[in-house]
């Protein structure tokens, strides 16, 4: 085999070992116990979340970041930009709430997947329209992957991915 071929092969040999990986995960059976009550876990993600979101369209990072925890291991990556830490991604919504006079972030069918008692995953997809203060207003789609962790009897972020639609304006 050449080297050419080697170079070729070897990224579709790691991508077949991903997928056969991934699917011996996803054929195991989920967690189950005693302590595990799917409907009441999924129910209160899914408030928690609406929280979350209720604070973002009143452009109050505060309250947004209320239901983060308190962690600097990289928890939030945006479109490509992992915020290395709590703080700066917290500066960086307030920066992108100034100059909007009105927010509506809507999560469009979210699925929740309990993977413990403790630990949720919530996907999505959404739109966004922003109002800005000059009177323009901006449509955007998006799509998220949050962890949600319990922590003290609380849910909250865990970590987030947030990815805009490639297709905007289309």
């Amino acid at each position: 085999m050449t080297m050419s071929t080697r170079s070729f092969l070897a990224p579709l040999f790691a991508l077949a070992a991903g997928l056969l990986a991934n699917a011996s995960v996803q054929s195991q059976p989920p967690v189950s116990g005693p302590d595990l009550d799917r409907p009441a876990i999924e129910k209160t993600v899914l408030e928690t979340n609406a929280r979350m979101t209720e604070a973002a369209n009143r452009l109050d990072a505060d309250a947004f970041f209320a239901y983060i925890l308190e962690t600097d291991k990289g928890l939030i990556i945006q479109n490509g930009t992992l915020f290395k830490s709590r703080q700066e991604a917290l500066e960086s919504v307030k920066r992108g709430f100034q100059g909007i006079a009105k927010m509506d972030r809507r999560f469009e069918n979210p699925q929740v997947t309990v993977i413990s008692p403790d630990l949720a995953l919530l996907v999505s997809e959404g739109s966004t329209t922003a109002t800005l203060t000059d009177g323009r207003i901006l449509n955007s789609r998006f799509a998220v992957s949050l962890v949600f962790m319990r922590k003290e009897g609380q849910w909250k972020l865990l970590h987030g991915h947030y990815s805009m639609s490639a297709n905007q304006g289309q």
